[in-house]
């Protein structure tokens, strides 16, 4: 388990960036569908998960310097 919690914490600001491209794709295609089924109203709340993700991966890219800079 260590080796896993090692992993994660030595890679950690490539694989929140990969979260982040992600959930910015996931938040172009609900607007995208919004967009053509002139539905925004009712899919406006679809954007709230996909930002909440992106701030808590910022988040963890941000303990994650500051643990490195712990570290040094």
């Amino acid at each position: 388990m260590q080796k896993i919690v090692a992993y994660i914490n030595k890679h950690s600001i490539v694989i929140n960036s990969v979260c982040i491209a992600f959930w910015l794709w996931v938040i172009y295609e609900n607007y995208q569908n919004a967009k053509t089924e002139n539905s925004f109203e009712d899919r406006k709340y679809y954007f709230i998960v996909p930002v909440l993700f992106i701030l808590l991966s910022i988040f963890n890219m941000y303990m994650a310097q500051k643990r490195k800079r712990a570290n040094r």
